[in-house]
């Protein structure tokens, strides 16, 4: 055959197949713009065959803004790995041309000042299509590469007309990082011919997990939090458009079939949104994706999963922002094919359902333009009437660098922040001005307010799919109040300057505020470039060079000279350097005779030394550690604070010489596959000296295998429902009906509770921290046993009643006064242990702050006969 026949033969073959693949997701009568390629004509195989990698797909879309002019392409962020965010654009070529324009004009909708409009003829509906927040949900990306070709080259006039009265908004991976491990993993165990036993490599996930980001994080969980990069990119152009439908793709189990709102009536909405938006809203576009889906036989289900209570998901997040968003999941395909109870659920239905519900909300949004334009514009008017003429006041002047980490938080969604023009104190709290702020609540944004400060208690069901607890301003551990009245200043746009630490060249000392959340982040620097560093265990007053008197709380830093091994002036430029671009104050001192409290030569003035951090991670996706955990934590001393982690697989555990690190983090998870020599030898090493730290279900297992030998062997049992009932003379056996399990058995889980609790501040672990009052966030039925040493509780929770979410009364007698964090002394070493995560989703710095100090000081916390005075 010749070579001219032979690609002639190829390229019919590739047309051949085309069409196939095209009649299979779009229908047979679809006609296209030939001038625009097709997927399987660009990736080089047929869509659904294996997994398209993420940087083609941005290259896709970047030629189809080249070729079509009903296109606009356009990277709005980076993730962790550099990665390129994308939105693909989509209308017809007169809306792209002025899209501008459009936008503008639309963002009208959100502003209160603005009159209702008669009509919104001239409006386009904004729909915004969000696909693979999770990695490893892998119909995500593939799907959006079949909606931007259709949306891009379909001839259908009545497609074309509605493009006319819409945009959209294609987001191919709302997690690129996670997309592209996944797509790797897969694509390297896909088997020709495919494989369908659900026991292969290829459906069993790989050996790190494939849902999260970078770092592991759920981005689905993120929307306001707005942790990670990605988040923040996706929330800063999403409040340029304020889409009207936002679609957000998910996957759930191989047996389940396809699934989209409204999710149970009432006991899953938000009791702030309108009920318009599930009642109405939600099933509009229910209404379209089952009259697509209808069209190839597909089955799927409705009302029956999923709850819309907070704005942390991607379905959730717009019904507080005035539009109304879907979860829509697929019964995952984990590869190409596998088996499941329904059969062989292939790939490539998966690609064609998802396909079809695109369709289906630009049809939705186009016939029902007027009642989703009116719903917005209404929702943005009712926040300032219901938020009404109060303020809330918040702010911390000890911690500006969390304070201004939550006002960047509170910016990013677009609430209106003010300065706090004069000092204010109510209930005992203390704000002063220039260094706290305002927020009106009669705003347009009230209910996102609202929900940063939520308090929340009282719902109608008992169950729910994740935290009934989600205020931000708990997890900053900030100070706020609620009040009627409040000194106003000037409208907030940006996070104010880092106020520079403006000191002196010393000859004797440097003192440095440990009081910022930074302080931190410049213990380690110094550290690490070999400066002497000192911490006060007892506090003291002292004269500077400028003759002024400083006080000195726990936990302030002392820079001697007299120990250094570099000069005077190299000392002063690295202290300089360490503090640049934080509000970490330095204080140069002249003399070690303090004015009150201890001298600068006391015993209670005690070298830190630098940490190095080990954790231990497992193979095999979800089994074993908790890899969000990790990722927490890598990110918090990564990111935050600049602190190495070594990370080794608990597979080298016998092998990982232990001596080498100062401090090693065991976080949630489970720990069996460590060795009983591995553990002696732990247990010896903590002894020696090193600093434990355990979280959750890693405490348990450390107090089980006495590492913490000091606390009471178990929980105090309470009397069980059978003796109850036998004591009062009815039979011990209660028959329920089958039914009832879940509404039985359900609400005795604690998924996500707020609760306050009170910090013992004097303990080292507390350094830089002031207020006795923190928050913590209840994530499981796990209650730490009671330490046997009255001095080892570093946190108890207040009371019975928590601040925010579910709980049931058993629960909250369970949890009445528990200790939520505590450490025990091991020969020389310490263990600190937590029973929730202190380092929650990534933004809870309320509890944060005490496993980072206990890097730095957790050897030096005593106990029993380790007290020293």
């Amino acid at each position: 055959m010749s070579k001219k026949i032979y690609s002639l033969a190829i390229a019919v073959l590739i047309s051949l197949v085309a069409q196939a693949q095209s009649s299979y997701y779009f229908g047979s009568d679809e006609k296209f713009d030939e001038s625009i390629p097709t997927p399987e004509e660009f990736f080089g195989f047929p869509i659904g065959s294996a997994l398209v990698r993420y940087d083609r797909v941005v290259e896709y879309f970047r030629l189809l803004d080249k070729l079509s002019d009903r296109t606009q392409f356009k990277v709005i962020g980076y993730t962790h790995e550099n990665r390129e965010y994308v939105i693909l654009h989509i209308s017809t070529p007169e809306n792209i041309k002025n899209l501008e324009q459009i936008r503008q004009h639309h963002v009208r909708l959100v502003d209160p000042d603005q009159p209702l409009a008669s009509g919104y003829d001239d409006q386009k509906v904004i729909i915004q299509l969000g696909y693979n927040v999770h990695g490893g949900e892998l119909a995500g990306t593939d799907a959006s590469v079949l909606a931007a070709y259709y949306f891009t080259a379909t001839k259908n006039a009545d497609i074309v007309k509605r493009l006319s009265d819409a945009v959209i908004l294609i987001e191919p991976a709302l997690n690129p990082d996670g997309r592209e491990r996944a797509a790797q993993y897969f694509n390297s165990f896909h088997s020709i011919p495919p494989v369908s036993d659900a026991l292969d490599i290829e459906h069993t996930q790989s050996f790190t997990p494939l849902r999260g980001n970078h770092f592991y994080a759920d981005l689905n969980r993120d929307w306001f939090a707005l942790v990670h990069p990605e988040s923040r990119a996706r929330a800063a152009y999403y409040h340029q458009w304020y889409p009207n439908i936002y679609i957000d793709y998910h996957e759930m189990g191989s047996n389940s079939s396809y699934y989209f709102e409204p999710s149970p009536e009432r006991s899953t909405w938000n009791y702030t949104v309108p009920e318009s938006t599930y009642a109405e809203l939600n099933v509009i576009l229910a209404k379209y994706f089952g009259s697509e889906l209808d069209k190839i036989g597909s089955l799927y289900f409705t009302k029956e999963n999923y709850d819309n209570i907070s704005p942390i998901y991607g379905s959730t997040y717009p019904d507080f922002e005035g539009g109304v968003g879907t979860t829509i999941e697929v019964g995952s395909s984990q590869g190409v094919q596998v088996e499941s109870s329904i059969g062989i659920h292939k790939f490539a239905k998966n690609l064609r359902d998802h396909t079809r519900s695109a369709i289906g909300a630009l049809k939705a949004g186009t016939d029902q333009k007027a009642v989703f334009l009116r719903h917005q514009q209404e929702f943005f008017k009712s926040a300032v009437a219901k938020g009404g003429k109060g303020y809330i006041v918040f702010g911390n002047s000890e911690d500006k660098g969390i304070t201004n980490l939550f006002l960047d938080n509170l910016l990013r969604h677009k609430i209106e922040v003010h300065r706090l023009s004069k000092d204010f104190s109510q209930a005992g709290k203390q704000f002063k001005a220039g260094n706290a702020y305002v927020i009106p609540l009669g705003q347009a944004q009230w209910r996102l307010v609202n929900a940063a400060f939520d308090e929340h208690t009282e719902f109608v069901d008992s169950i729910f799919m994740d935290i009934t607890a989600w205020s931000t301003a708990h997890g900053y551990g900030l100070p706020f109040v609620r009040t009627a009245a409040a000194g106003v200043g000037e409208l907030v746009t940006e996070v104010p300057a880092v106020q520079k630490s403006a000191f002196n060249k010393s000859e004797y000392a440097y003192l440095i505020d440990f009081s910022d959340f930074y302080a931190t982040k410049v213990l380690y620097e110094l550290l690490d470039k070999g400066i002497y560093v000192k911490a006060a265990y007892k506090p003291f007053a002292t004269e500077t060079v400028e003759a002024s008197i400083r006080q000195a709380a726990t936990g302030s830093l002392l820079v001697p000279l007299v120990y250094q091994t570099v000069s005077v002036d190299s000392v002063y430029n690295t202290i300089r350097q360490a503090v640049e671009g934080t509000n970490v104050q330095v204080y140069s001192l002249k003399t070690g005779l303090s004015q009150a409290g201890i001298d600068l030569g006391s015993d209670n003035l005690i070298e830190v030394k630098k940490p190095v951090v080990a954790t231990f991670v497992s193979t095999g996706g979800y089994g074993g550690v908790n890899w969000t955990a990790i990722g927490e934590t890598w990110n918090l001393l990564g990111n935050h604070h600049h602190i190495p982690l070594t990370k080794i697989f608990s597979d080298y555990a016998d092998r990982t010489p232990l001596n080498r690190y100062t401090a090693i983090i065991l976080v949630d998870g489970t720990y069996q596959s460590f060795s009983k020599q591995f553990v002696e030898r732990l247990r010896h090493w903590v002894s020696e000296g090193g600093v434990l730290i355990t979280s959750q279900r890693a405490t348990q297992w450390a107090i089980a295998n006495g590492l913490a030998p000091h606390f009471e062997k178990s929980e105090k049992k309470e009397e069980t429902a059978d003796k109850k009932d036998a004591k009062a003379g009815r039979d011990e056996f209660q028959r329920l009906d089958y039914a009832k399990q879940r509404e039985v058995n359900g609400p005795s889980r604690i998924g996500g509770v707020l609760y306050a609790a009170d910090l013992d501040i004097t303990n080292p672990l507390a350094y830089g921290i002031h207020s006795r009052e923190l928050f913590t966030m209840k994530t499981g039925n796990y209650v730490l046993p009671r330490p046997t040493n009255n001095f080892a509780s570093l946190v108890q929770l207040k009371g019975d009643k928590q601040l925010g979410g579910y709980l049931t009364k058993e629960n909250q007698k369970r949890l009445k006064n528990a200790t939520v964090v505590a450490y025990d002394n091991l020969g020389q070493g310490t263990v600190v242990l937590f029973s929730e995560s202190p380092t929650y989703r990534g933004y809870w710095f309320s509890t944060s702050r005490i496993l980072t100090n206990a890097l730095f000081f957790g050897k030096n916390v005593s106990g029993g006969n380790r007290y020293r005075p």
